[in-house]
């Protein structure tokens, strides 16, 4: 029991063992979601391949399928799926399915970037510092406006760089605060709370 469950983890925080026909099997988080690249080497073949993805590493969902014979005899043969619909600002599982049951190892990534939300705000309530995260591009500018319960200009920011804001609220007194952001010709308008 203890080396059946040995085996199970390694692929989720070592280096496991690859599939024995498959080659390189990469993730690589692009804008609007995560490309997924594997090669099969050559003399490998599998009817039927699947991308799967997991929240926790240990239940997987098909996010991409490939019907037919895969492989080649005799020279590699790469494939790439695009899966636009990851979970946001989280670590994401994928492996490769390879027939009716041989799987890749688990791979991870970390999505940065949100893709389906407009904004975001972590952590709240907040003690010392604080992260806007909009969607917006990298190379945008935003300017920051906070604002007290009183409505009271608190903290103001322009020409801030990127997709997110790292805020220092340690001189902020305990209680809830508003923001408004403007970036790319965009009004974003939030709540968080200091604690």
């Amino acid at each position: 029991m203890r080396s059946a469950l040995l085996l199970f983890l390694i692929p989720l925080f070592g280096k496991a063992q690859e599939h024995p026909f498959l080659g390189a099997f990469t993730l690589s988080e692009l804008e609007g979601g995560v490309h997924v690249a594997w090669t099969i080497i050559a003399g490998g073949s599998c009817d039927g391949q699947e991308v799967q993805r997991s929240t926790d590493g240990i239940t997987f969902t098909a996010v991409h399928r490939i019907s037919g014979i895969c492989g080649h005899p005799s020279e590699p043969v790469q494939y790439t799926a695009f899966d636009d619909d990851p979970p946001e600002l989280s670590t994401v599982y994928y492996r490769i399915r390879l027939g009716a049951q041989d799987y890749s190892s688990v791979n991870r990534i970390t999505i940065t970037q949100l893709l389906t939300s407009d904004q975001r705000v972590f952590p709240s309530p907040a003690v010392d510092r604080l992260t806007i995260v909009l969607n917006v591009p990298v190379s945008a500018s935003v300017d920051l406006w906070v604002y007290g319960s009183n409505g009271a200009l608190v903290v103001q920011q322009k020409g801030i760089g990127g997709d997110r804001i790292d805020l220092d609220v340690s001189g902020l007194s305990p209680g809830a605060y508003s923001y408004l952001a403007l970036a790319e010709g965009r009004r974003f308008i939030g709540r968080f709370v200091k604690r």
